[in-house]
This record gives C-alpha cells, sequence and structure tokens, in this order.
C-alpha cells in the first residue's frame, strides 16, 4: 500500500521548527523552503557514500538513519539522526576533503532535501537566511562537542545514562551492537548496563 506524502505539509513542519532559530520574513521563509524536494530513502539504502560528492541538507520527517565509518574492520557508530533533525555531509562540505562515513536509513525514511549550492545562494542573498544556517551550525556544533566530551570524560554507566535519558525512543528500534559502537562499549558491556538499569527500576 503506498503512502500519500503532502510535501507542502513537511515543509510547513520545517517551518515551524526554522522559527526556533531565527526570524525569518515571510517571502523569505518561503523562499528558503521551495529549495527543499521530496526524497524517499527505504530501509538499509546508503543515502550518503564515503567520498561522496552529495552536498545536500536534509531534513528527516520520518524514519531513522545511523552515521558511522570502518576502522580496523569495525564499523564504528557515531550518530543517530532522528525524525526533525538535520544532517549532511559536513565533513565535505567544510574541509572539501573527502568524507570517509556512511549515512545508511535504518528504517524506511523520508526526507526533504536541498543542494547546499541554493542554500548558499540564498543566503548571499538575505541576511536573515544566513543568521538561520549560522543559528543551525552552531547548535548541531554544539550537540557534537557535548558528544565527544560525553565520549571522552563519562563513564560507561554515564554514557548509557545519557544515551537512554536523551534518545530512549529509539532504545528498542536500533539493534544493540549500532548503540554500543556509539557508546564505545563492548555488546556484552551494553547487555549489563541494560540489566542494570532494569534492576534499578524495579
Amino acid at each position: 500500500m503506498k503512502i500519500a506524502h503532502d510535501i507542502e505539509l513537511y515543509r510547513n513542519r520545517l517551518r515551524n521548527l526554522i522559527t526556533n532559530f531565527a526570524d525569518i520574513p515571510a517571502f523569505q521563509m518561503d523562499e528558503f523552503l521551495s529549495v527543499f524536494a521530496l526524497e524517499k530513502h527505504p530501509k538499509k539504502s546508503v543515502i550518503i557514500p564515503p567520498a561522496s560528492e552529495n552536498n545536500k541538507l536534509y531534513f528527516i520527517i520520518s524514519g531513522l538513519v545511523r552515521i558511522y565509518y570502518q576502522a580496523e574492520g569495525k564499523e564504528i557508530t557515531s550518530d543517530f539522526k532522528e525524525e526533525n533533525s538535520f544532517f549532511t555531509n559536513g565533513y565535505t562540505l567544510f574541509t572539501k576533503l573527502p568524507n570517509i562515513d556512511y549515512h545508511v536509513a535504518l528504517k524506511d525514511t523520508v526526507c526533504l532535501a536541498a543542494d547546499y549550492k541554493s542554500i548558499e545562494s540564498l543566503s548571499s542573498k538575505y541576511h536573515e537566511i544566513e543568521y538561520l544556517g549560522r543559528k543551525i551550525v552552531e547548535k548541531y556544533y554544539a550537540t557534537f562537542l557535548i558528544s565527544n566530551y560525553n565520549k571522552l570524560f563519562l563513564s560507561a554507566d554515564e554514557r548509557y545514562d545519557v544515551f537512554i535519558r536523551e534518545r530512549a525512543a529509539i532504545m528498542n528500534t536500533v539493534p544493540l551492537r549500532h548503540i554500543a559502537s556509539h557508546l564505545g562499549v563492548k555488546p556484552e558491556t551494553l547487555s549489563r548496563l541494560r540489566a542494570k538499569q532494569q534492576s534499578i527500576r524495579i
């Protein structure tokens, strides 16, 4: 059974989120939203592969995206992107170097996607759009710094506590091996942490 998708409804969802970052005049907002097109990515599909020249900004309407890289024959999960969040090939965009990670749909995923050149063009045209872009980058860079701090300075127990507090919605939908690699622990350690938490709640 095919699901009908209303791109204007999705653009309005993005509009509502953007108002949390900046106050954009209506005509500029409409122009900004118009550069986003609908994309559907089936489960297990690679949205952005390593060394990709994909320079799009994605806004997730539904689904779940896993970001990971490979090192010493292992897959290391750096992040998960959920509904109402952005992702992009940031490493390539900001360094002009080939990226090393994969962005993969863990579920059937529906996104709004815009070519970054279109956004840059609007940023050059409108100060408010440029300001919006800066505020979005600031927010996600802060999230990146906090995540790195947690991995460097928090214990495994503390990292797990933060994860279940902030991302409980995906705890039972993501394979535990992916969560374990994201937290920097072995799968058996994650199982122990889960059992410990469950025993505390009982």
